[in-house]
């Protein structure tokens, strides 16, 4: 089914994600209407992404391109975010998601996860399947809407398009408040503007943030000048 195809995050591939490197307030990253996402998970999610891009760029082979910690920690912010609002999409219309693809999403994320800390990985595997499975309900209701407009065998394009919709018109229903400290925009995406207008940081905390959005990609030289704290990989 084209719905294994459509589990976006791919957490699996850790040369996608990328980390903050200043101290966050409060125990708050976000509220997603009457939901929080701690910041000890992101936390916990950067320092795991760091912990698999340090260990497989050791290993060589040019495997890992070395990214800002700003960027990691950004990046799990909106995915909690996504996460959260996918799941209580689902709650709400009781829509159920394709096992099968789930069991092979996260069969392909053991490889990547075998790379973390053992004592860390049940956690891990428990975060991450939330996530994919998520994902997976999203699909399982744009496919339905589809069907309802008559869709029955849409193309990737038309599935991605359709879940994209559902998303976007669920968001602007729910509430969601981040923490001024990920530099979130007015819909509630995190790394959109710059954090600093919000609150005080240094030149280089500023810096270190190096203006990121969440589509700008990093100056692989800028990066690579960072501190070893600043950068993962």
């Amino acid at each position: 089914m084209k719905a294994n195809r459509l589990v976006l995050l791919a957490v699996g591939a850790a040369s996608m994600l990328a980390l903050s490197g200043c101290a966050q307030s409060g125990g708050v990253a976000a509220r997603v209407g009457d939901t929080t996402v701690p910041t000890s998970d992101i936390d916990f999610l950067t320092e795991l992404q760091c912990d698999i891009l340090d260990k497989v760029a050791k290993q060589g082979g040019g495997q890992v391109q070395a990214v800002p910690v700003s960027r990691v920690r950004t990046q799990w912010v909106n995915t909690l975010i996504d996460s959260e609002l996918n799941r209580q999409l689902a709650e709400r219309e009781g829509v159920s998601y394709d096992k099968a693809t789930l069991r092979q999403a996260m069969d392909q994320f053991e490889s990547t996860l075998a790379e973390a800390p053992a004592a860390d990985r049940d956690r891990a595997r428990e975060m991450i399947e939330q996530i994919y499975r998520g994902q997976l309900e999203a699909v399982t209701l744009a496919q339905q809407n589809l069907a309802a407009e008559g869709v029955t065998e849409p193309t990737d394009a038309d599935l991605q398009q359709a879940v994209t919709k559902v998303l976007d018109d669920f968001r602007t229903k729910v509430d969601i408040d981040v923490n001024p400290a990920y530099g979130a925009d007015a819909g509630g995406v995190a790394g959109s503007v710059d954090p600093s207008l919000s609150r005080a940081v240094s030149s280089y905390a500023k810096a270190s943030l190096g203006g990121l959005s969440v589509t700008a990609e990093p100056d692989a030289t800028w990066v690579g000048d960072l501190p070893a704290d600043q950068r993962c990989g």
